[in-house]
């Protein structure tokens, strides 16, 4: 094996990298908890504006249109010239001048601009760069690392709408809006002193020898094997099961003395929690240019032949991909929105501001809470992602179905604690439910699916939402309608056995013409 042109001191699950880990909780804490803040702006926005709800819905259905469409590019495009710190920096600059802007906002419609767009693409900026300079600075403790930045998400979403209620209530929507960008502008601090790019790391060697990987037994791999996604870090793997013809396993990979190996053996059939672990490696592998190796960057062309089939879109041919795709699309309206619209359903009943501010503070603390114990019951591998997350959606969605008989603020209170303790399994699942259906060679394409696929939905809903309040004077409603959403989702998927079977028939049906081919 020849030397590296560079040595590393690059930092994996030690050193500097707890210091990536705490910079990037607190950007988190800060960004996902102005977003938790929705609701409340939302009534803000109503009552500083005299807005109607249709108008001010386009707000965050602009926002989720714009992240879901600006996030892919980022991830590809964006990193391939530009480091994470640099993207994060952008993002932090964006989200400060979007609520610096809006302070001089002197009509709703100018909102849409500044929180729909530039805030939208400033969480596009952030979020997946963020996600991914957590995977390239953890190995083994990638787990923790993202159990703390979802955490840090929760925290940020009980401790932002308290602080913002009492803004208000001192210095009115527009002074506010003026803090905030001085609060969001802290991302630019913080990611320009913490986070570290790794060319901070390399040191040039002694060795002039160009870096190959090297492989052995290299079969070029079909759509039933996992495939080397190039991640920006080296690692040695070993797959329990041993190449065919037509398998698509890679039998070996050298181990480098740079960035160790890893430690146990990956089975083709690893548990969910392994999976959901290599799926944050491969959501962050973006193909970016900072982080490939010399070597990488002159792969030979069958590998990348290979690589360009993972983008291929006939990947939505698989019968679990269709189903999760209208099973997400539809279940993320509910859950999404139901955090922004419990606020002015609670208001058009009579509730205080300070209590409104209540009810947003014990859904953001029973969500923090939902999503930690989907975790531990994930673990404990007794029941299916996909069932964990079908009964939640049917929860969710009868919680949201019952919305007439909410009146008294105890009543609201139990609904802040249902919507809360459910609605968020679909988005902390569907990671590992994604790897568990395509696989992870397949994982980016079919994220990057997902996530263009709910801007579409969650775009339109929101509008829609506002429409139906304005039409019926009534948030009831659009409450039927999240939880209809949210039922037909749930009953979807406790159809994956029956979608999985019809899936592994089309498989055996094209593997053999596969296997034919790659013997020729």
């Amino acid at each position: 094996m020849t030397s590296n042109p560079t040595s590393s001191n690059h930092p994996v699950d030690k050193g500097w990298a707890w210091v990536i880990l705490a910079g990037s909780s607190l950007i988190f804490m800060i960004y996902v908890g102005t977003l938790k803040t929705s609701g409340l702006f939302f009534v803000a926005f109503q009552d500083y504006y005299k807005s109607e709800a249709f108008t001010t819905s386009i707000i965050p259905g602009i926002l989720q249109i714009v992240y879901s469409i600006a996030s892919l590019p980022i991830l590809t495009v964006g990193l391939d010239h530009l480091s994470a710190r640099q993207m994060i920096i952008i993002g932090g600059f964006l989200g400060s001048i979007a609520y610096f802007i809006g302070f001089f906002a002197e009509r709703i419609e100018i909102l849409i601009f500044t929180h729909g767009v530039l805030y939208g693409i400033g969480c596009a900026t952030i979020h997946g760069p963020a996600a991914y300079l957590i995977g390239l600075y953890f190995n083994r403790r990638r787990e923790l690392a993202n159990s703390v930045l979802v955490a840090s998400s929760g925290f940020g979403g009980l401790v932002v709408p308290p602080l913002y209620r009492f803004l208000l209530d001192v210095y009115g929507l527009r002074g506010t809006m003026l803090i905030f960008s001085g609060i969001i502008f802290n991302v630019v601090a913080l990611a320009g002193l913490l986070l570290k790019p790794l060319s901070l790391f390399h040191h040039p060697s002694n060795s002039n020898e160009k870096s190959k990987p090297e492989f052995s037994n290299v079969e070029i791999p079909d759509t039933h094997g996992y495939l080397p996604v190039p991640t920006g870090k080296k690692r040695s793997i070993s797959l329990s099961e041993k190449p065919t013809p037509g398998n698509g396993i890679l039998s070996s990979f050298e181990k480098d003395k740079t960035w160790g190996s890893l430690p146990h053996r990956l089975d083709i059939k690893a548990h969910h929690s392994s999976r959901l672990s290599e799926s944050f490696r491969s959501l962050g592998s973006t193909d970016a240019v900072h982080s490939f190796s010399q070597s990488q960057l002159n792969e030979s062309q069958a590998q990348k032949d290979v690589q360009h089939k993972i983008i291929d879109i006939s990947l939505l041919k698989k019968p679990l991909l269709q189903m999760y795709l209208f099973v997400y699309l539809f279940g993320s309206i509910g859950s999404s929105y139901g955090h922004i619209y419990i606020s002015p359903f609670a208001r058009d009943h009579g509730m205080t501001t300070t209590e409104v501010s209540i009810l947003v503070s014990v859904t953001n603390m029973c969500d923090f809470i939902g999503r930690g114990l989907c975790g531990v019951i994930a673990n404990q591998r007794i029941v299916k992602n996909s069932t964990i997350v079908a009964i939640s959606q049917l929860v969710t969605g009868a919680t949201l179905a019952l919305c007439s008989f909410y009146g008294s603020f105890w009543s609201f209170i139990v609904l802040a604690v249902m919507f809360g303790l459910f609605a968020g399994a679909i988005f902390s699942m569907t990671p590992s439910i994604v790897v568990d259906f395509v696989g992870i060679e397949n994982f980016r394409t079919a994220f990057g699916i997902i996530i263009l696929g709910q801007g579409i939905t969650m775009g339109t809903g929101a509008p829609l939402l506002g429409y139906l309040r304005d039409v019926s004077l009534s948030y009831i409603p659009s409450f039927y309608f999240m939880g209809a959403c949210l039922i037909l989702s749930g009953l979807t998927l406790l159809m994956e056995p029956c979608v999985r079977k019809r899936q592994d028939k089309m498989e055996n049906v094209t593997r053999p013409s596969e296997e034919v081919a790659l013997s020729t």
